[in-house]
């Protein structure tokens, strides 16, 4: 008797982890596809393909696996859609799509407090915040640095950190603490460490390398000094091939140059 019980209760468990085998390789597998399509929506600037992405995630979340993670993509494709809204200059979308990223992230926050990205992500949608609250200055400004020391707390490494620290100050003039003075060593050093990045897992967010290129390339071209325009074409080609899909490279950053280039 004592042997059949034993025999049931490993079949049981037996049945049990092959389930779970089942649910971790179908959430594997779902998550990649919506990771895939996400990337190809931010890199088209595609808000059609951005809003097909987001759905499958939504649909992601009833396999109630890594919630915490499905909640940061839905925030990243809602921070896609406010950049599309922001080309457009909708501010009524911009803060939209923004507010709806803040309460995504937020909750990824809230089911994993110890994830570093969650932070930086939070950081680029405070950001948004400039385009249509800026009556706001000083509330952005302290969201902003809270973020930022949370990102930098759980991992100063993280090249995505030194990323959007690059983006900041390129945008901030320098009588405010920015400038390509200080947007360019952040860049470089983001460049450096996605030379050697390895995610934990496939489907972890790897995005923002050519963004990295893309941003040093513009910085240079701004601070323009001898060798700078040389430097940025390289950067801008060696972009274009790591993400030949990427408009922000082929068209904006490629605008630039050949623009100051004429000059």
């Amino acid at each position: 008797m004592k042997s059949k019980i034993l025999l049931i209760t490993v079949m049981i468990l037996a049945i049990f982890l092959q389930m779970n085998s089942y649910a971790a390789n179908d959430f594997e597998k779902a998550m990649l596809k919506a990771k895939k399509n996400l990337k190809e929506g931010m890199d088209q600037a595609d808000v059609t393909k951005i809003v097909k992405a987001r759905g499958q995630f939504e649909r992601i979340l009833q396999l109630k696996q890594d919630v915490w993670l499905v909640n940061y993509y839905l925030a990243l494709a809602d921070y896609g859609q406010s950049l599309k809204s922001s080309a457009s200059k909708n501010k009524e979308d911009i803060k939209k799509f923004t507010e709806s990223g803040i309460d995504m992230i937020n909750k990824s926050i809230d089911e994993n407090p110890a994830f570093a990205d969650s932070f930086i992500l939070l950081e680029f949608l405070n950001f948004n915040r400039w385009q249509y609250e800026q009556e706001k200055m000083q509330e952005i400004i302290t969201a902003s640095q809270s973020a930022d020391a949370d990102a930098k707390k759980l991992e100063p490494g993280n090249p995505r950190y030194l990323l959007v620290n690059g983006i900041a100050h390129f945008y901030t003039p320098e009588a405010f603490g920015g400038g390509v003075k200080i947007a360019i060593p952040e860049l470089e050093k983001s460049m450096d460490l996605y030379k050697n990045r390895v995610e934990k897992k496939n489907y972890y967010p790897d995005w923002g390398n050519d963004l990295a290129m893309g941003y040093m390339a513009l910085s240079l071209i701004k601070r323009n000094d001898d060798g700078d325009m040389a430097k940025a074409k390289t950067l801008i080609d060696d972009a274009g091939k790591l993400n030949p899909d990427s408009e922000f490279i082929s068209k904006y950053v490629m605008k630039e140059y050949q623009d100051t280039n004429k000059k």
